[in-house]
């Protein structure tokens, strides 16, 4: 019982963004297709609201180290967090947990055929598998305004815009000349270094920019994925947190009777894209 509780626990730490990921699978590093090569890795601080026991504002926010690699026709969006913690366990270290803020999904952005590819590695211990679904390259339509700001000695310009149902404010780089950014943002002249939404649920900051010595290889994890649409992961997460209890015995028939509804924390299901 205790065994089974920790691991249901261990897995709500990871609650995360649309899809809000739910999940410590690890991902399988010797498994992989190269896509694509980056020569630039731009890192991101990540803070969220993660979606349980938010009756203190400051404790319910969450970080996660995010990166962003960017090749001739693909780029990447990953956690490093989540990568650091499945390589510990590739490696048999595994006296380290995975921070709390550690999401384990990737977006793929292929430019040359204008489509989106959403990993999300959830695993069989949490939402019964992993899952990925495409889409196109979202079209988001943005205020370009005259203020600007410095971000890591880069002159940015602010733009707004409304995405999937949350108000964001932007500020890119025009002397970086990608129309790219953090998670599924992007259609600027210039990169993404800063973006945030107006309650600050949901905040991506450029803490670092490298030039790789070597070029670096854009992966694909070859992991068994359910394929389907976004709106069917959405149902997905959401009748996870109407119910985890009949959730989890519907997946996990073997968890029948193991754990109760007085073991979980009260949680909400806060995701990122709201429509």
């Amino acid at each position: 019982m205790k065994r089974t509780l920790f691991l249901f626990l261990t897995i709500l730490c990871v609650l995360e963004t649309k899809a809000q990921y739910v999940g410590s699978s690890e991902i399988p590093l010797d498994k992989f297709t190269v896509l694509d090569s980056a020569q630039m890795k731009f890192t991101y601080l990540f803070r969220y609201n993660k979606s349980y026991d938010r009756n203190d504002s400051d404790k319910s926010m969450v970080e996660d180290k995010q990166c962003l690699v960017i090749g001739n026709s693909i780029s990447k969006y990953y956690s490093e967090y989540y990568f650091n913690y499945c390589e510990r366990v590739m490696n048999n270290v595994l006296n380290i947990p995975m921070v709390d803020g550690a999401c384990g999904f990737e977006i793929f952005k292929n430019y040359p055929f204008n489509k989106m590819t959403v990993t999300d590695q959830a695993g069989p211990y949490s939402l019964g598998g992993n899952y990925k679904y495409e889409e196109n390259v979202p079209i988001i339509h943005w205020e370009i305004e005259s203020d600007t700001t410095t971000i890591l000695t880069y002159s940015c310009q602010k733009a707004t815009t409304t995405f999937r149902g949350r108000n964001y404010t932007a500020w890119f780089a025009p002397e970086i000349p990608s129309n790219n950014g953090p998670w599924k943002f992007g259609g600027l002249p210039g990169l993404i270094l800063k973006i945030y939404d107006e309650n600050h649920s949901y905040t991506f900051e450029c803490i670092g920019i490298k030039q790789l010595e070597k070029p670096e290889p854009i992966k694909f994890y070859n992991l068994l994925y359910t394929t389907l649409k976004r709106k069917e992961m959405d149902k997905i997460y959401r009748r996870f947190f109407k119910d985890p209890i009949q959730f989890w015995k519907d997946v996990r028939s073997e968890l029948n009777g193991q754990i109760t509804a007085s073991d979980l924390p009260k949680m909400t299901y806060n995701p990122i894209e709201l429509e």
